[in-house]
C-alpha cells in the first residue's frame, strides 16, 4: 500500500501543498491559509491514511465551509463539496459503538441516545453533529443555486 502522507509518494504541485499544510500546522498558522477545493481530496487522503494532521485540516476546511470563505464562498463548491459526508466518514470510522453498548445499531446514531456519558458518546455527538450542520449549509446552497438558476 502507498503511504500518501510520504511527500514522495504525492507528485507535482498537490505534494507541495501538503508540505505546505503540515508546515502551516507545524507552526499553529493553518488559518493564515485560504482553502481550495483541492483541499477535501488532501483531507481524504490524510484521514484514510492516519495521518496526524488530519483532524488539523478537517477543522480548518469546516471553519471555512461553515463561515462561507475561501472556496467556500461559492455555493456551487458548497453544494458540490464532499466535506460532510468527509465528517461523517470520519465520525463512523473513529466513533463506532462500543461492543457493550446497547444500542440495536452499529452506528452511533443510536449509540449517542443509549450510551451513558463519557468521552465516546461525547465525540461521536461531536462528530455527527459537525456533519449535520455541514449538510445544513450544504442545503442551503443547493438551493441558492436552485433559486438562482431559475425556471428555464
Amino acid at each position: 500500500m502507498t503511504d500518501h502522507t510520504n511527500s514522495t509518494a504525492v507528485p507535482g504541485a498537490y505534494g507541495r501543498h501538503r508540505r505546505q499544510i503540515q508546515r502551516l500546522v507545524d507552526d499553529g498558522r493553518l488559518n493564515d491559509l485560504t482553502p481550495e477545493p483541492g483541499d477535501e481530496r488532501l483531507l481524504d487522503v490524510l484521514t484514510r491514511t492516519g495521518h496526524r494532521t488530519a483532524l488539523d485540516v478537517q477543522g480548518w476546511l469546516t471553519t471555512a465551509y461553515l463561515t462561507g470563505t475561501g472556496c467556500y464562498a461559492d455555493p456551487a463548491v458548497r453544494a458540490a463539496s464532499r466535506l460532510p459526508a468527509l465528517v461523517l466518514e470520519e465520525a463512523e470510522r473513529r466513533h463506532p459503538c462500543p461492543a457493550a453498548c446497547p444500542a440495536p445499531s452499529a452506528r452511533c446514531d443510536g449509540c449517542a441516545q443509549a450510551c451513558g456519558s463519557g468521552a465516546h458518546r461525547g465525540l461521536a455527538l461531536l462528530f455527527r453533529n459537525l456533519a449535520q450542520a455541514l449538510s445544513a449549509r450544504q442545503r442551503d446552497a443547493q438551493r441558492l443555486l436552485n433559486s438562482t438558476a431559475g425556471p428555464e
